[in-house]
């Protein structure tokens, strides 16, 4: 009987020690939520959502805060309040512009293979892709599952393939409307296209101005870009900040603004695209000190007219892609396409895993949607497969 009451308590104080904090993270500058905060420590991870807002679970008491460009915060459970204010960190703008951004860009290549796997390897992501409609939400979708990579970026020695990817889907949730009020289906991309967009690319040849900066004691560089004047039609600007130690890209920011490009033709409907914007950040894993896409995110911005051009719509997608369990020992077996629109995937819901999944929370202005379309008054053409 002793033993029996020991074990029982032990099991509740094991069930009761776990640590919970539910909070928003803002840019101290003005109150502004910031998307993309990392929230961890060595056993557990989560980050904000666009609202800036988390739900962090851990057995152990200390949490760090931290966003690349930003101060990082080292805390614990009881220091922290549910409102956390993050400094932006201070660049120290060197003497001139870049000329030598081949010798940094060289320290930058010549690390790949020490920083980065360019080999086979596994881990498990949660994809998020939200659509909006001249500004309001039409479409949300959450998968979550195991993915196979060939390898994290691509060389020289390795050409891009229809089969780098191989993906076991294991939960997901969809709800959005099928057509929108001109009876167009928005295709979504796929896995394929994602996995391919959400890597970083090189921005550093002719066509580009460079400045580079230094910031936390000259331990990371912030490298920025910007396309020269006579690029005219297509505006490129971004940055990398670099890890002065190792030469490895912890993030990639690249932005692309078109002035009058020309339409595409579908059909009876015209469009083309007004923007691409993508944001990378990689971590270093403690296992075996290589970099892994922590969290990344893809928007575009597309606008949509017919023949006659007797309306314009814009259509703004966005995909956000995080990833956990890097190079872990589990099997993928495949059970979806990767080359499919995402968002004709089906696949069961499971009212539990959504409930207890706090990876990335859904914000404010998605759980009023997702009330919204399902209700049965609702007049418009609904996919989903979140069972009321």
């Amino acid at each position: 009987m002793k033993l029996q009451f020991f074990i029982i308590c032990l099991f509740s104080t094991l069930l009761y020690s776990q640590n919970e904090l539910s909070g928003i993270v803002v840019d101290i500058s003005d109150n502004s939520p910031l998307e993309f905060v990392g929230i961890y420590n060595k056993s557990d991870h989560t980050m904000t959502n666009a609202d800036g807002r988390f739900q962090f679970y851990s057995t152990s008491d200390s949490i760090i805060i931290y966003r690349p460009g930003y101060d990082k915060i080292s805390t614990t459970f009881q220091k922290t309040n549910d409102t956390i204010y993050l400094n932006k960190s201070v660049l120290e703008l060197n003497e001139v512009t870049v000329t030598n951004e081949k010798t940094l860009w060289q320290k930058v290549k010549d690390s790949i293979d020490s920083n980065y796997p360019l080999y086979p390897y596994k881990e498990k992501f949660l994809l998020r892709g939200v659509l909006r409609y001249n500004g309001e939400i039409t479409r949300i979708q959450d998968l979550q599952g195991k993915l196979e990579r060939r390898a994290l970026l691509y060389t020289h020695e390795i050409e891009p393939d229809k089969k780098d990817f191989k993906v076991e889907l294991t939960n997901m949730r969809k709800v959005g409307l099928v057509l929108d009020e001109n009876d167009i289906y928005f295709i979504f991309a796929s896995f394929y296209d994602l996995f391919m967009n959400l890597i970083p690319v090189n921005a550093t040849g002719d066509a580009f101005d460079l400045i580079e900066s230094t910031f936390e004691n000259g331990s990371k560089i912030n490298l920025s870009f910007q396309t020269k004047p006579e690029f005219a039609n297509e505006k490129v600007t971004g940055h990398y900040i670099i890890n002065a130690k190792n030469n490895a890209i912890e993030q990639f920011k690249i932005v692309f603004e078109f002035e009058n490009n020309p339409f595409s033709e579908n059909e009876d409907s015209r469009y083309r695209t007004i923007s691409i914007d993508k944001e990378i950040s990689l971590s270093k894993s403690r296992k075996n000190q290589k970099y892994y896409i922590e969290s990344s995110k893809y928007h575009v911005v597309i606008e949509q007219t017919d023949e006659n051009n007797s309306y314009t719509s814009y259509y703004d997608v966005s995909f956000i892609l995080t990833t956990s369990d890097n190079e872990g020992d589990f099997d993928v077996k495949k059970n979806v396409s990767t080359s499919k629109d995402l968002f004709k995937i089906n696949y069961p819901y499971d009212q539990s895993f959504w409930n207890t999944q706090n990876q990335l929370l859904l914000t404010e202005e998605m759980l009023d949607f997702i009330e919204k379309v399902q209700d049965p008054n609702n007049e418009f053409k609904v996919r989903s497969n979140i069972k009321n």
